[in-house]
């Protein structure tokens, strides 16, 4: 959907002009060509067409022949057949009309139109240049005449003028004349429609630039603006929802993606009283996310719903049939249903070769699906096959380390190695070769599309190295399948904290960022490309550019001091690193979901042991039976044959051996395991014992590490938040939606907040404590807040999950909104802070678990306190009943206080809260002492 709306804008419903003449008996002829106006090429392609036939036919009745009112009814078919895609039919049209028009009194407007339309065709047809001479042709001619300002076919002109910019890489061009056409609209009464085409347009410039998170904002903030103008359920309105949920499936967020993309097709639903093959596309969409987000069985019902709309509009070798089939592929392959997949791969394959051109894309994309599909049945030469011919056909349309390109050498050499069709030596070899481009792309441009899109390569990289010995770089390449998007940030954000103390690091950035901007155009000419192949490309000049631009930024790169490099780079740890910092009794664990598998990575000061984990076995659904201990309708009971039987599936034989004998545990663990407590799995088969009862357990994010610094007590100073309610914050919410309003007016109060704080106090001793509670409790509080190393500061109220909220991008703890803030602590907001707190207390809802939308929760406030200063964050998995939630953080700092390090300090809180040794209730069951875990900085 995202290039559609590039192709709505700058293409047939934009070029209608009201004509400003009259003639006698017109009564029929006008009200044609109001229908026509108020028509719909996309949802009717045929009554589109009849309107345009019939209204020219009645200004063929009604005037001689020549006439100019017959040219601009004829402008109407040239629309009509460009809206269907007969390009040349509706361009030898419109070269026809252009002459009659030009000059015709009372005709400007339809003149106008009808360049419109030519520039428009030649864009679709590859002729850039000439597309571009017309429409900077047309917007001097509104600025010549003072009187056509500022009207809708002005901001039109605007709107396929950024368009042609965009076609030759000219960003910030097309982007001021986007936002001219977009004043422009918004300021006319009505406002039309097309702003919210032109709102969806801009979306799409920002993103094909490489420019992913503004892409998002700009989505976010056109909805808002081009809503509150036309309504949200305004029809228009479906484009910029789709983009938004294209944007957010292209970055591995398929959850996030759904309400837009759901809200997209019902608008055309109900504008259209039914489906048509548009918003059968948008329920492909929809599809694509189900089956993104593991749910193959729904995908394929929507599958079976929109398909045949989209066939019997369309046919059944449409490009949009096309990819509904390749989808249904994807979910039969995940559904065990290889053999069926692999069959509807070779059909897709031989039409797709039959009608497109050498160098499209979709060429190699359905090999890549033919390869996948014989993979998953295990057939390793139609797999490898299918995928050294991918490789081949993109290796003659990309540059050499384009990361799509990577993709396919990463696929075949793990088709290769399970299939064991070439040497060891050799696979690990070219994996070595294609894990250093990916990274080096991945450094060059953090959280870009292009760099989320790869992003599989180092889970299949790191199968292939793990299964041929290759430990050290299995290891690394599974901290870089492990990172996400919010760590992306979270590193963006900590080079400009350091750029903002070193006024140097600070002018390479912004020539960094030019550079990377610079990239990222020229990539996008070869994505262009692949979408439309120009037998007169010259790959061998961009690839040049682009191999002239690396040079640029790694002579950059090559200035910096190891410190700005850190602050820069992401220096994934080596087994080695992790093998020196270790002491006797302890044990590092890495668990990374690569795809279809797990990775397990355990060592001690002289073992490493790697284990990979088939898809076989039932991770996540054991992981979701152990945290069902947590369900409030449940009966609290843990689930001890699920916490043995995760232990055995993630610790065969010698490894279970290694984390039995560990007496500390260092865990870092992605994916559904980064929602569960790890002290809860059982070593024993019956599951009697926990490991949280015999190994203190500390839990890592991001890059692993062994034992950090000796331990010194936590210094004597609390600062402390808490006692915020949610009623107070319903009229601020209310400005960000109804539906977040009522979220945060509905979270319950913590009665035992304010309790837990001033337990705290009298905790730390004779130390200082400055406790901010309700009003008082606010994000510029926190902002000037002094905070001395070693501190402890602790935050008592509820954590918002990310997606919690309309807009909330990241996870959150709720604060008083006053001022400018609206309350809510984002990692974002943390990281760019001064906080070098010894212990941050969240003492909070879910601080740090995942929820069922696709951005991480655990990495987020943790790192951000971690970025932000802190040594070590204590935080929760689920949510907190707050009279646990104290006991646990007063006896864990007492702990600390009596010189415990501090995760052994909460496993004896722990145990004080089971037993009752700590003067209060004995609670036993582990959904409330269970939650909690201590996060160490790396």
């Amino acid at each position: 959907m995202i290039k559609a709306a590039v192709a709505l804008a700058s293409g047939i419903g934009l070029f209608l002009g009201a004509p400003a003449h009259a003639a006698p008996d017109r009564t029929r002829l006008d009200a044609l060509i109001t229908q026509f106006e108020a028509a719909d090429a996309n949802s009717d392609v045929e009554g589109y067409r009849k309107i345009a036939d019939q209204t020219l036919a009645e200004a063929r009745r009604l005037y001689p022949a020549g006439h100019p009112e017959i040219a601009a009814r004829a402008l109407y078919v040239a629309q009509a057949l460009a809206a269907s895609g007969e390009m040349d039919p509706a361009k030898a049209e419109v070269d026809r009309i252009i002459p009659v028009l030009a000059g015709a009194q009372g005709y400007k407007a339809d003149w106008r139109n009808a360049l419109s339309l030519r520039a428009y065709i030649l864009n679709f047809k590859g002729d850039h240049a000439g597309a571009l001479a017309i429409n900077e042709q047309l917007a001097a001619e509104y600025a010549s005449d003072p009187s056509s300002q500022g009207i809708r076919d002005h901001a039109v002109t605007l709107s396929n003028l950024a368009a042609s910019y965009l076609e030759h890489g000219r960003l910030d061009d097309a982007l001021a004349r986007n936002a001219e056409a977009i004043r422009i609209g918004l300021a006319l009464d009505p406002v039309p429609q097309d702003v919210a085409i032109w709102s969806a347009n801009r979306v799409v410039y920002f993103y094909s630039a490489g420019r992913t998170e503004d892409a998002i904002v700009t989505a976010q903030e056109g909805i808002a603006q081009a809503g509150g103008a036309l309504g949200t359920d305004h029809p228009a309105m479906a484009n910029l929802y789709a983009n938004l949920g294209a944007i957010l499936m292209r970055i591995n967020r398929p959850h996030d993606a759904m309400a837009p993309i759901r809200q997209a097709y019902e608008l055309i639903e109900k504008a259209n009283g039914g489906p048509n093959q548009n918003s059968a596309t948008m329920r492909t969409q929809f599809a694509q996310a189900l089956v993104r987000a593991g749910q193959h069985k729904d995908a394929l019902a929507f599958l079976d719903y929109a398909t045949p709309i989209i066939d019997a509009q369309l046919g059944a070798q449409s490009d949009r049939s096309l990819v509904a089939r390749d989808t249904r592929l994807v979910a039969l392959i995940a559904l065990g249903q290889g053999a069926q997949a692999e069959a509807l791969a070779r059909e897709l394959l031989a039409v797709r070769d039959a009608r497109l051109p050498d160098g499209h894309r979709d060429r190699a994309n359905t090999r890549d699906n033919l390869a996948k599909a014989a993979f998953s049945i295990e057939n390793w030469a139609t797999a490898r096959d299918a995928a050294a011919q991918a490789v081949d056909l993109r290796s003659k349309a990309l540059s050499p380390d384009h990361p799509d390109l990577l993709l396919s050498r990463a696929f075949l050499l793990r088709v290769e190695d399970r299939g064991d069709l070439r040497p060891a030596t050799e696979l690990v070899a070219e994996a070595r070769q294609v894990f250093e481009a990916l990274t080096l792309n991945a450094q060059l441009a953090r959280g870009s599309a292009q760099a989320e899109r790869q992003r599989p390569a180092y889970g299949w990289l790191a199968e292939v190295f793990a299964r041929r010995g290759a430990a050290d770089d299995a290891f690394r390449a599974q901290q870089w399948a492990a990172r996400t998007a919010l760590d992306d940030m979270l590193a963006i954000a900590a080079s400009e904290l350091s750029a903002k103390a070193d006024p140097q690091l600070a002018s390479l950035l912004v020539r960094r960022r030019e550079l990377v901007a610079a990239r990222q155009g020229l990539e996008a000419r070869i994505d262009a490309n692949g979408g439309r192949p120009d037998p007169k490309f010259d790959l061998a000049g961009v690839s040049n550019d682009l191999a002239g631009n690396r040079s640029e930024i790694a002579a950059l790169d090559a200035g910096l001091t190891p410190e700005q490099r850190n602050s820069l780079m992401f220096a994934p740890a080596s087994l080695e690193d992790i093998q020196a910092t270790g002491e006797r009794g302890d044990v590092s664990i890495m668990i990374t979901d690569i795809g279809d598998s797990w990775l397990v990575t355990a060592l001690d000061a002289g073992r490493v042991l790697q284990t990979l984990v088939g898809a076989d076995a039932p991770v996540d659904a054991l992981v979701a039976q152990l945290r069902a201990v947590a369900d409030p309708t449940g009966d609290g009971v843990l689930d001890r044959a699920a916490s043995s039987q995760l232990f055995a599936a993630l610790f065969p034989g010698e490894t279970a051996a290694l984390v039995r004998s560990a007496r500390q545990l260092y865990v870092t663990a992605n994916g559904s395991l980064g929602s569960l407590p790890f002290g809860l799995l059982s070593a024993d088969r019956a599951g009697r014992g926990l490991l949280m009862e015999k190994s203190t357990i500390v839990r890592r994010v991001g890059v692993p590490r062994g034992r950090t610094a000796a331990f010194a007590p936590t210094g004597n100073t609390l600062i402390a938040f808490g006692g915020v309610k949610g009623a107070p914050a319903r009229t601020l919410m209310a400005m960000r939606s109804a539906s977040t309003a009522r979220t945060i007016a509905d979270l319950p109060d913590l009665p035992d907040s304010r309790r837990e704080l001033a337990a705290l106090g009298q905790a730390i001793g004779t130390g200082s404590a400055q406790l901010l509670v309700g009003d008082d409790a606010t994000e510029e509080a926190l902002r000037r807040a002094t905070v001395p190393p070693g501190a402890v500061l602790a935050f008592a109220t509820h954590g918002l999950l990310s997606g919690e909220l309309d807009g909330l991008s990241e996870p959150a703890l709720l604060l008083s909104p006053a001022g400018n803030d609206d309350g809510l602590l984002k990692p974002s907001e943390i990281g760019a802070m001064n906080l070098p707190a010894g212990l941050v207390i969240l003492s909070a809802c879910n601080t740090a678990a995942t929820s069922s939308t696709d951005r991480p929760q655990l990495a987020g406030l943790v790192q951000g306190f971690f970025l932000a200063g802190a040594e070590r964050v204590l935080a929760s998995h689920w949510p907190v009943r707050d009279d646990v939630a104290r006991r646990l953080s007063v006896s864990t700092v007492r702990g600390m206080n009596n010189r415990l390090a501090p995760a052994e300090a909460l496993r004896r809180a722990i145990g004080q809260v089971r037993k009752g040794s700590d003067g209060e209730p004995a609670i036993d069951k582990p959904a409330l002492w269970a939650v909690f875990e201590l996060f160490e900085a790396n």
